[in-house]
């Protein structure tokens, strides 16, 4: 048959090859910043697609600290080329993971997803990308019981927080992962995950604000607006609750819908100051677990266009120099039956407040280079690899309200 194409031969050879160039060329041949009809930006779960590129070009040319923050990620257990996701039908937890029926097992595969996610969009390496779409696929096609017991609802919140991330770069970047598999993935999020997230905690502020995260980052990957509303009414509720500002009065915030919740630990109390994490008594692990949530929120938010950073800001910011200053270098002496230590976390924060707003925090300004590079606890994960010195590469234009 005769060629119909009137625009001479190369023309249309390269018209017949671009649907296979993704295909041929990998990470970089789908387009940046995709907007769904939903309105969503994608990728734009904690990471835009322009961003990953900045990092991608800073560790290539063997500047820090991305290069040693990537290096760090593709020595670690969770980037394993053999890595082998273990999945549940149902994932069963207790008090602390007692008993432990999937839960460090669900963890350890969702932080797993996003690492791979992350080294295959940043090295090409295709066993990343294989490895990603596998653990992926291997939950959605396994979990069918959801998440029950005690910490049922806080272990859904920990892994929703991380799946979609893997999940938005995967969908974005790779053509691995086909759209059958990408719909039973959103269907596990809808229905294995979402039900556990949508009522809520009045326990401590940690739970609450992992819950907003996660319902926020599956509402993007899912293009499902309701879902981020949810997440972000939240979020709104909780995040004031959850850090002191001495404009708050004699008391702190109470959360929406909920007692006032717990600022003091077996028996003890400090006195409240700017700054002061409503979980800081307790210890500073949960202290910065609800840290990190709040501001990963606020951070994939951001993407969308939405400035919860603005409503929240002053307290963020006070929290940031509160724990900073009882670190090392700081060394304040530290306040009775208080503890501070280092997390894998600070750097989303500090990025955003500092590097595209131009606030001045010295205080973890100085702790941030000794923290580096961070890895993986839960939801704070590889922070200074996504967003050390990023500032606003690929951020949209703010949503008019």
């Amino acid at each position: 048959m005769r060629s119909t194409c009137r625009f001479g031969f190369f023309f249309c050879l390269i018209t017949c090859l671009l649907p296979l160039m993704p295909v041929c060329f990998g990470a970089d041949s789908i387009a940046p910043h995709q907007t769904a009809s939903s309105g969503f930006y994608h990728p734009g779960v904690l990471v835009n697609r322009e961003q990953l590129d900045f990092v991608k070009r800073k560790a290539a040319a063997g500047l820090e600290p991305w290069k040693s923050a990537l290096a760090a990620a593709r020595a670690s257990e969770l980037a394993s080329l053999t890595y082998a996701p273990h999945p549940w039908a149902t994932c069963e937890c207790g008090p602390r993971s007692n008993p432990d029926r999937g839960c460090k097992d669900e963890q350890h595969d969702s932080d797993a997803a996003y690492t791979q996610a992350l080294l295959w969009y940043l090295t090409g390496e295709k066993a990343y990308d294989d490895n990603a779409v596998k653990i992926m696929n291997d939950w959605a096609n396994t979990l069918t019981g959801g998440h029950k017991l005690e910490n049922g609802p806080v272990q859904a919140a920990w892994c929703a927080e991380v799946w979609p991330r893997a999940a938005e770069i995967m969908r974005y970047t790779s053509t691995a992962w086909t759209p059958a598999d990408i719909g039973k993935f959103q269907a596990m999020l809808a229905t294995q995950y979402v039900p556990s997230l949508v009522g809520g905690s009045c326990e401590n502020g940690n739970k609450e604000l992992s819950m907003s995260e996660a319902l926020i980052n599956i509402g993007v990957f899912n293009d499902d607006r309701a879902t981020f509303d949810r997440g972000v009414k939240m979020w709104r509720g909780r995040a004031p609750a959850y850090i002191y500002l001495s404009s708050d009065g004699p008391a702190p915030v109470k959360p929406a819908n909920c007692e006032m919740a717990i600022w003091g630990n077996k028996g003890h109390t400090t006195p409240l100051v700017d700054g002061l994490l409503q979980e800081t008594c307790r210890d500073s692990g949960h202290a910065n677990m609800a840290f990190a949530a709040m501001v990963n929120a606020a951070e994939t938010a951001r993407q969308q266009g939405l400035d919860l950073y603005a409503e929240q800001g002053k307290r963020m910011m006070a929290a940031l120099e509160f724990q900073a200053q009882f670190l090392v270098p700081n060394n304040a002496p530290v306040p009775e039956f208080l503890a501070f230590n280092k997390h894998p976390t600070w750097e989303i924060a500090y990025n955003h407040f500092h590097n595209r707003l131009g606030h001045d925090l010295p205080k973890i300004a100085a702790v941030l280079p000794t923290n580096r590079p961070t890895g993986v606890n839960h939801h704070m994960a590889w922070e200074t690899l996504t967003h050390a010195g990023v500032g606003d590469v690929g951020l949209p234009p703010l949503a008019k309200q």
